[in-house]
C-alpha cells in the first residue's frame, strides 16, 4: 500500500464514518457455518478504516488487531470503540502488519483489498496466519440489477475520469482465485442496503476516494446528483442497494 493510497481518505473521514454502509451482521453466522468461526479466534482486520468491519468481530467477542495506516481513520476507530478491551489498533499496512508470526486465526479485509500490493501482502498473510488460518475478503458492491444503481454507475463513469481506475470492481473472481492459489475459495452473497435522504446520499458520494475534492469544480456534479436523486426518491428518500460479496478461503 503506497502513501497516496493511505492518504486518499484523510479528508473524507467524517463522511466515511457517517455515510458508508455497514456490513451485514449475518457475515458472522456465514463464517461460523463455513469455517467454524469461534469467539476465541484472533482476528486481523486489515485496512480497518473507521471500524465498520472491526465492529462485527468485537461484538462477537474476538480479540481484534485493527491494522490501519491512515492516522485520522485509526483515531476515529479508537474513539468509537474505546470501551472495547479486545481491540488493538496498529499503525501498519497489509504488506507489513507488525503482527507476530503464526498467531492470527482469521484475516479479514473489507472494501480495502484493491489497495494492497497483492504479492507482498500474500507473503505477509502467510507469515501471520496460523497453520489452519483463514482469509476472508468482503465488498459491498452496488446492486447491478437495481435501476437507480445502473444510472448512478453511468453517472460515475461519465462525470469522474478517475473512477474506473480505482474501483474495486477491477478485481475479478479469477483474480481472487489466483491470489488464494492452492487455498480453496468459497463465495457467499448477502443483500444489504442504506436508506438515504439527499444530505446523506451526497455524503455517501463524497466518502468515495475518487470523488473530486475541489468544491469549486463540483457544482455541476452536485446539481446532476440532485437531479438523479429526485428522479428515484420516494418521500425524499432513496434505497441504496448493495450485494455484499464474501470470499472465504
Amino acid at each position: 500500500m503506497n502513501k497516496n493510497s493511505i492518504d486518499r481518505f484523510t479528508d473524507r473521514v467524517v463522511d466515511y464514518e457517517k455515510f458508508r454502509p455497514c456490513y451485514p451482521k449475518e457475515i458472522i453466522q456465514v463464517l461460523k457455518e463455513h469455517i467454524g468461526l469461534d469467539r476465541r479466534w484472533l482476528v486481523a482486520d486489515i485496512g480497518s478504516g473507521t471500524g465498520l468491519s472491526t465492529q462485527l468481530f468485537l461484538e462477537n467477542g474476538n480479540d481484534v488487531f485493527a491494522v490501519e495506516p491512515n492516522r485520522e481513520m485509526r483515531e476515529s476507530l479508537l474513539h468509537h470503540f474505546k470501551t472495547y478491551r479486545n481491540l488493538i489498533a496498529l499503525n501498519a499496512t497489509a504488506e507489513n502488519t507488525s503482527i507476530e508470526s503464526g498467531c492470527v486465526d482469521l484475516i479479514f479485509a473489507g472494501q480495502s483489498f484493491h489497495w494492497f500490493d497483492r504479492d507482498a501482502c500474500k507473503k505477509e498473510f502467510a507469515r501471520i496466519l496460523t497453520e489452519n488460518g483463514h482469509i476472508v475478503l468482503v465488498w459491498n458492491q452496488r446492486d447491478p440489477d437495481d435501476a437507480f444503481q445502473q444510472e448512478y454507475e453511468d453517472f460515475l463513469l461519465s462525470h469522474i475520469p478517475s473512477y474506473q481506475s480505482v474501483s474495486h470492481k477491477n478485481i475479478s473472481d479469477e483474480d481472487l482465485k489466483q491470489f488464494f492459489g492452492s487455498r480453496s475459495m468459497t463465495k457467499v452473497t448477502l443483500p444489504n442496503q442504506q436508506i438515504l435522504d439527499l444530505r446523506s446520499f451526497l455524503g455517501r458520494v463524497r466518502s468515495s476516494s475518487y470523488f473530486p475534492k475541489e468544491q469549486a469544480e463540483n457544482k455541476t456534479l452536485y446539481d446532476d446528483l440532485r437531479t438523479l436523486f429526485d428522479k428515484y426518491a420516494i418521500s425524499e428518500r432513496i434505497v441504496f442497494k448493495y450485494i455484499t460479496e464474501i470470499y472465504i478461503s
